[in-house]
């Protein structure tokens, strides 16, 4: 999100005072529920380092969280100031873990994994400013990048919040230089709000992109998404659970699609929601109701969870959910690993 703490006074119409104390009275308590563990391992380059975290500090050896299993979990530190906001992840055709920043910034590192596929480090780190088409860095309303995607011939999809659009950048290892060509999107999303439009894009199997917005809501209390077809474009809705809105989605190999809901309460907490929506329900108005697959609230470890990725191995699909701080030292970026396993259904 370009502001989360912004978007939430604009919600609630309300003395900013009163937002912004239990914001930081909440922040604070996520950060002393986040259980550092003694090793922490650094990347190659310095850039980033990578602390191991507890997810349940109750029962740190807890491996199994709803329908999914815990591969890895870690808090992401940078000195560097660029770092920070991640709010869209994907890996690419290269393997590598990408990902945008709400500062209009690209991320990449290589993932390393031990032999149960568990992320165990991220070297080769990379980051870059996101590129407009006169090749100048993407900077005040166009740099809020929310949402990325990757596409059947290995580019990259990111969907832009302010002045909503989706721009297409080339494959690895190119991503970063590239400039980007503009994906034709339906009208409407114009009249999205400004810090509520495009939150999650995902392309099916079948080359349709999935398109979901954050607050861009139905009279039914719904919210607005779309399936595009190069230039056509059919309208259909998502209903998160109460008082979560869609962050992310990702499509899995099936066609089943994975959407990442995030919540936020003045006087509570943060929490996510991850749902499972069945492929053969994305059709042209339909109003999409995932199932639970996971549920993250305190007192697990649990932040503005706002990128998801997903990508398909032997032993199931490997899930990864990243979190986006605000560039707030009351918060963190959290990078958690998941298992869906197989299964015969």
């Amino acid at each position: 999100m370009r502001s989360f703490l912004v978007s939430m006074l604009i919600r609630q119409k309300t003395n900013p005072l009163q937002v912004i104390i239990p914001l930081v009275l909440v922040s604070l308590s996520l950060v002393s529920c986040l259980h550092l563990t003694a090793a922490q391992i650094t990347s190659d380059t310095g850039l980033v380092e990578l602390v191991p975290i507890d997810v349940d500090p109750k029962d740190p050896e807890r491996r199994k969280f709803g329908s999914l299993i815990l591969l890895s979990a870690f808090q992401l530190k940078s000195k560097d100031q660029r770092f920070g906001g991640l709010s869209g992840l994907a890996i690419g055709t290269d393997g590598k873990l990408y990902a945008v920043s709400d500062r209009g910034y690209w991320l990449s590192a290589q993932m390393l994994v031990d032999p149960n596929g568990a992320l165990s480090n991220l070297s080769d780190w990379r980051i870059a400013p996101i590129l407009t088409a006169t090749k100048t860095p993407v900077t005040e309303a166009l740099r809020d990048a929310e949402a990325l995607a990757l596409t059947r011939d290995g580019s990259f999809l990111v969907a832009f919040e302010g002045v909503h659009r989706i721009w297409r950048y080339s494959p690895p290892p190119n991503t970063f230089e590239s400039t980007p060509v503009s994906v034709q999107i339906p009208s409407a999303v114009a009249r999205a709000p400004s810090n509520g439009g495009l939150e999650g894009i995902t392309m099916l199997p079948d080359g349709r992109l999935l398109a979901l917005t954050e607050e861009f809501e139905n009279p039914d209390r719904s919210f607005k998404g779309w399936l595009i077809n190069n230039d056509q474009s059919a309208e259909l809705s998502y209903v998160p659970a109460e008082g979560f809105r869609v962050t992310d989605c990702a499509a899995l190999d099936n066609g089943d699609v994975l959407v990442l809901e995030r919540r936020y309460v003045p006087i509570g907490n943060l929490s996510a929601r991850l749902t499972l929506v069945k492929g053969d329900s994305l059709q042209s108005g339909a109003k999409l109701v995932g199932k639970e697959l996971l549920k993250l609230e305190q007192p697990l470890a649990t932040e503005n969870f706002e990128g998801l990725a997903a990508q398909q191995a032997k032993q199931g699909t490997m899930i990864f959910i990243v979190s986006d701080d605000n560039y707030s030292s009351f918060q963190q970026t959290l990078l958690l690993q998941f298992l869906l396993p197989n299964s015969d259904d």
